[in-house]
């Protein structure tokens, strides 16, 4: 038998580098609205640069991630909960699940891999990436977090993109906010 164990969290965001803002949404613009550029590279640079999901993580999306609900919204579940998709991004994400459903009649993996049953690698999926300007994928991550922790309190920032409460409320702090005020806003329960 053994002991307790002890793992330290390092969930210090501080000094990891992030694209600012600019260089972000000239990617994205590129990315929403050249049609020349692949569905899938389209798709995952997407969610990587507007909803700071980690590749590996887009990597395992499913067909039946992507919904679409009765008034027309098109959504992406994503942590706990679905975040809605802007007009371009829902296009594309809806395209790549049809494409899908049309190809194996069933759900399945959004991006499969080579192999029967698996999905894409993370690292295929980062490699083509790098043609976008996107690097390894986590300063365009950061630049997205950043984005985001600035306009949401961290429990609504960890529960929609799945990060732990401590880091969404580091990355809150690291954007410069505070989520004090997210008490005295919140309905009585």
């Amino acid at each position: 038998m053994t002991g307790t164990l002890d793992v330290a969290w390092d969930d210090r965001p501080a000094g990891r580098h992030a694209i600012d803002d600019e260089q972000r949404f000239a990617i994205l613009r590129r990315l929403l609205h050249d049609e020349t550029v692949d569905a899938r590279d389209r798709f995952t640079g997407s969610v990587l640069l507007l909803y700071a999901q980690p590749v590996t993580r887009i990597a395992v999306l499913t067909t039946s991630d992507i919904d679409v609900t009765r008034d027309g919204q098109v959504t992406l579940r994503l942590g706990r909960g679905t975040v809605p998709l802007p007009g371009p991004l829902a296009q594309i994400a809806l395209g790549l699940s049809e494409q899908q459903l049309k190809r194996t009649g069933t759900d399945g993996w959004l991006f499969p891999g080579r192999n029967a049953g698996r999905h894409i690698s993370a690292d295929t999926l980062l490699g083509r990436l790098k043609r976008y300007g996107i690097g390894r994928g986590r300063e365009g991550r950061h630049g997205a977090l950043l984005a985001l922790a600035a306009r949401l309190p961290a429990p609504v920032l960890a529960e929609r993109i799945g990060i732990h409460q401590s880091r969404a409320a580091a990355w809150v702090r690291m954007a410069g906010d505070t989520y004090a005020d997210y008490v005295a806003l919140r309905p009585p329960d």
